[in-house]
């Protein structure tokens, strides 16, 4: 690597951490940045710092060389830990993009991660794997790295953990950390595994999840719903979107309004729809958003009533609400 303030205090954390361990060293291809000093702009000098490991399971262990100086200030650095063969000499193709393209994402945007974030991808991480569950992913602490004191500031190591599509829906009725607190005994330091099945419904996942909703409630404020239509009229109040997010709504709104906490729910195309904590059922228009407001008991009588079958859904003690799920 290239010397800089930052990154000798990277070298100097994993000289530490793996003293007797080949390093090894990926550069990203192209170069992001053109030569000479240049803002913090749309470029990233990327590479990588790679350690085979053998325990607590054989995998890799990525280290990101793309977010602190030179050319950037985020503070933090990404890591990744992959399953690894037993003959294995390279670090997975899809392990490395995906890596890469979380910090040319940051450096590009301008938007940041830090732990207890997650995203989704619209497609499989690893193109290899089409059939892979795991299709989302959570940001936190790396277990063994934490954070490293340099000339430039701290920098935080922010491992990606890939998850499931319904371990991360199932996570939206606590939080991302409850989640990945109740994954970790069965994931050790938080491989990512594309191969592996869903541990949603895994007893002391499930468990786990549904105390953490009960005692704290949700932390997921906003759901976004690919079809959300909502109109309020003389005749009462009618919702509809798609089946798909049936699950969701009804893991999250019991779990926001009997703690007080407002849920808003945003389409593609309509007008924002926003649940309040009230004594009593009602709903209006506020300031372009349709605000309907709901006793502790009635959110949950709501999301009871709800099944991701398309139909049309009404629910006794709100009259005039009419639930359309399409399919």
């Amino acid at each position: 690597m290239m010397n800089y303030e930052g990154w000798d205090a990277i070298d100097a954390l994993l000289r530490q951490r793996y003293p007797d361990v080949e390093r090894l060293e990926w550069h990203a291809p192209v170069p992001y940045r053109p030569v000479g000093p240049a803002p913090v702009g749309p470029f990233v000098t990327n590479s990588m710092a790679l350690y085979r490991r053998a325990e607590p399971v054989p995998h890799w262990h990525m280290i990101g060389y793309a977010l602190t100086a030179p050319f950037e200030e985020r503070g933090y650095e990404f890591t990744l830990r992959v399953p690894r063969a037993a003959a294995e000499t390279e670090a997975p193709d899809w392990a490395l993009a995906a890596l890469e393209g979380l910090a040319a994402y940051v450096s590009r945007s301008g938007n940041d991660f830090a732990a207890g974030h997650y995203i989704e991808y619209p497609h499989p991480i690893d193109p290899d794997r089409p059939g892979s569950r795991v299709r989302a992913g959570a940001f936190v602490p790396d277990p063994e790295l934490g954070e490293v004191e340099t000339e430039r500031g701290r920098v935080t190591f922010l491992q990606f953990v890939g998850l499931t599509s319904d371990e991360l829906q199932a996570a939206q009725s606590w939080h991302v950390r409850g989640l990945i607190g109740a994954l970790e005994p069965h994931l050790p330091v938080l491989v990512t595994d594309m191969d592996r099945a869903s541990l949603a419904d895994h007893p002391e996942v499930a468990g786990t999840l549904r105390e953490g909703s009960r005692r704290e409630g949700s932390g997921t404020g906003h759901l976004f719903f690919h079809h959300l239509e909502a109109d309020a009229t003389g005749d009462g109040l009618r919702l509809e979107f798609g089946a798909q997010h049936v699950p969701q709504l009804a893991r999250v709104l019991p779990a926001r309004i009997p703690h007080g906490r407002r849920l808003t729910l945003t389409g593609d195309t309509s007008r924002d729809v926003v649940f309040v904590p009230g004594p009593a059922f009602s709903y209006r228009e506020a300031g372009g958003t349709l605000e309907i407001t709901l006793p502790g008991a009635a959110s949950e009588a709501l999301a009871a009533a709800l099944d991701p079958a398309p139909g049309d859904y009404t629910v006794p003690g709100l009259p005039g609400l009419r639930v359309t799920v399409t399919p």
